[in-house]
């Protein structure tokens, strides 16, 4: 019996963590909240009571993506001052994978390396197809967190919000 006992523990050691913890908050969004599953002292952070400055940091593109996603999240109610972080990543991922787009569209996307006889010895991706496919995938693992993806979206309900509040927050 001792070596069952063995193996079985050998086994949950082996196993993962299982699912990941879903917030109280997003389970209360999608209707999934059951008072047995709420985490007693789960931890609360502070909303974001105004729009964020832009930070001067980020390209233009990265600008103008992280004033349209605090935008959005803030007129939702949905924008904590612990997530600001995480959303510049997002925004410098979207204008970095956006950047080198443009750049491939101007340049090759296969680099072409020669001999001193103009023979070609061997093609390969331009480095830049590497970095949009890593930044392209970085974005949207941040966006995933935020909502910002269609499958994401379909399973987080919004906040309710009147127009007024959409609209008083426009003019904040």
């Amino acid at each position: 019996m001792r070596g069952l006992e063995q193996v079985l523990k050998l086994k949950m050691t082996r196993m993962g963590k299982g699912r990941k913890k879903t917030p109280t908050k997003i389970k209360e969004m999608q209707g999934t909240l059951e008072k047995s599953r709420t985490i007693e002292n789960e931890m609360v952070v502070d909303q974001v009571s105004q729009l964020p400055e832009v930070p001067d940091w980020l390209s233009e593109i990265g600008k103008k993506e992280f004033k349209k996603v605090t935008t959005q999240l803030f007129n939702l109610e949905m924008l904590y001052s612990v997530d600001l972080k995480l959303v510049e990543a997002y925004a410098n991922e979207i204008s970095l994978y956006l950047e080198c787009e443009m750049k491939l569209r101007k340049e090759n996307r296969i680099d072409e390396f020669q001999s001193s006889e103009g023979i070609v010895l061997r093609r390969q991706a331009s480095p830049l197809v590497k970095m949009k496919n890593d930044a392209l995938n970085n974005s949207l693992k941040l966006a995933a967190q935020f909502g910002l993806t269609p499958v994401a979206r379909a399973s987080i309900a919004a906040p309710v919000t009147t127009n007024n509040t959409q609209i008083n927050n426009y003019f904040d």
